[in-house]
């Protein structure tokens, strides 16, 4: 990956950054807002899980101080409801049992303060790397004349490009995952709105948008129950 490439890929993910401390709060703001477009910046946990329910974002950065146990349930919360999640922890700990719970976390680098822009931009090229081979994945037929491009978040019909958006491409991810089967109303909302209590009405109005992209016959609405994305075999 080129450097025009690295800076255009950064541009393009949305990054979740959580600090308490002032200094360095403003301080890694700074040189995050010059590589990214989308940061969201949160000063304590209950905000963290609030706007990460909402943004689905790209990439977690997260301070680990020398009271670091609740930042870490936090990670481990969070990887539980996304697996494929990019973490970075920046911490003053170099302790082997928090260097051992980074590796549990799989996360995408563990820097030790001081920490540059230049360290940083090394640890983004890791993230960006591995982002692209989860994204490099066959085209997934959904039926005879229409597939997902998981690398571009597209629908592709008649050689039409259909661009969903994030909340779209992960309920549309989900449901791929789970082709032809059921998923309970209860299931799709915890997915894509991790830690929140949404209403029946958001989950309807994420189905409908979706329909519109050109699977409305593909998803199914089982009454009472859930959802199924009913996939033809290729």
């Amino acid at each position: 990956m080129n450097t025009s490439e690295f800076e255009t890929q950064l541009k393009n993910m949305t990054v979740l950054y959580f600090q308490k401390d002032s200094d360095k709060r403003i301080f890694y703001t700074n040189i995050l807002k010059k590589l990214f477009t989308k940061v969201y910046v949160c000063l304590d946990i209950k905000e963290m899980i609030r706007e990460y329910s909402k943004l689905c974002p790209d990439l977690v950065i997260t301070d680990i101080g020398l009271e670091g146990s609740k930042e870490l349930d936090l990670l481990y919360e969070l990887r539980k409801l996304n697996e494929d999640l990019f973490l970075i922890i920046i911490s003053e700990r170099s302790d082997a049992a928090y260097l051992q719970k980074a590796i549990e976390l799989d996360v995408s680098s563990y820097l030790i303060e001081p920490v540059d822009q230049e360290q940083l931009e090394k640890a983004f090229r890791k993230v960006m790397q591995k982002c692209c081979k989860q994204k490099d994945k066959k085209s997934i037929y959904l039926d005879d004349d229409i597939y997902y491009e998981a690398s571009i978040q597209a629908l592709i019909s008649g050689g039409n490009q259909i661009s969903l958006n994030k909340k779209e491409a992960r309920l549309l991810e989900y449901f791929l995952e789970y082709k032809n089967m059921l998923l309970s109303y209860a299931q799709i909302k915890k997915h894509i709105w991790p830690g929140l209590d949404v209403s029946s009405a958001s989950l309807r109005t994420l189905i409908k948008n979706l329909r519109k992209k050109g699977v409305a016959d593909l998803i199914q609405n089982i009454s009472g129950s859930g959802y199924l994305l009913q996939v033809s075999s290729h």
